[in-house]
């Protein structure tokens, strides 16, 4: 684990079981140590850091992972759930590492009063929704649904809504459905935040 500091969160692999289920799997992902350092010039999140990660893939597609990196653009999303508190709502359940983030630290859990979680995989919710439960309890729901359809019950607010259904952040799609989802879920939202907008920031620091 590396420690936050100052309230901050701390990163922690997932550790969600492997399993299959329809086209989608979760499986163990190893970094070995290098034996020869290569430079590298990106930010300091997305160097290589040897060790046991999990990732979560449908076919040949790597939708997400625990890398370090995947962590550290998550955490717009952690620290204002954790700040403001309320209700927060997750398009895309992947490993639950948001979710789970956001509950790890117990001074600001109590602040939370739930977790809603859209994801549009019957296959996913089976892998993951079980241990994600049973770890975090009654406070997260996990609701199957399309995240550019779904519509929140009537006088529904959510104080963070937090945007993460996307494999490749830098896909030429993603901004068209960054909007669409902006525009969708702008009557029940006040905050809404984007996993691709934070990783190209973090990408190009």
């Amino acid at each position: 684990m590396i420690q936050g500091n100052e309230g901050k969160p701390a990163y922690a692999p997932c550790r969600i079981a492997e399993g299959t289920s329809g086209e989608w799997s979760i499986r163990r992902l190893v970094l070995p140590p290098r034996l020869v350092e290569i430079p590298d010039s990106r930010p300091q999140c997305f160097r290589y850091r040897p060790g046991e990660y999990t990732e979560l893939r449908r076919g040949g597609i790597t939708f997400m992972t625990d890398l370090y990196d995947e962590w550290w653009t998550q955490r717009t999303a952690i620290e204002r759930a954790r700040k403001v508190g309320g209700s927060v709502l997750i398009t895309g359940l992947g490993l639950g590492l948001v979710a789970r983030e956001i509950l790890a630290d117990p001074e600001h859990r109590a602040a939370i009063e739930a977790i809603v979680i859209l994801e549009q995989s019957a296959d996913v919710i089976r892998l993951v929704g079980p241990q994600l439960r049973a770890e975090l309890g009654p406070c997260v729901s996990i609701i199957e649904a399309d995240a550019y359809t779904w519509v929140a019950e009537s006088g529904s607010q959510f104080d963070t809504v937090w945007h993460d259904i996307w494999p490749d952040p830098m896909a030429s799609e993603v901004d068209a459905e960054m909007a669409a989802l902006r525009a969708q879920h702008a009557p029940w939202s006040r905050w809404q935040g984007f996993w691709p907008e934070d990783y190209r920031v973090a990408l190009a620091a």
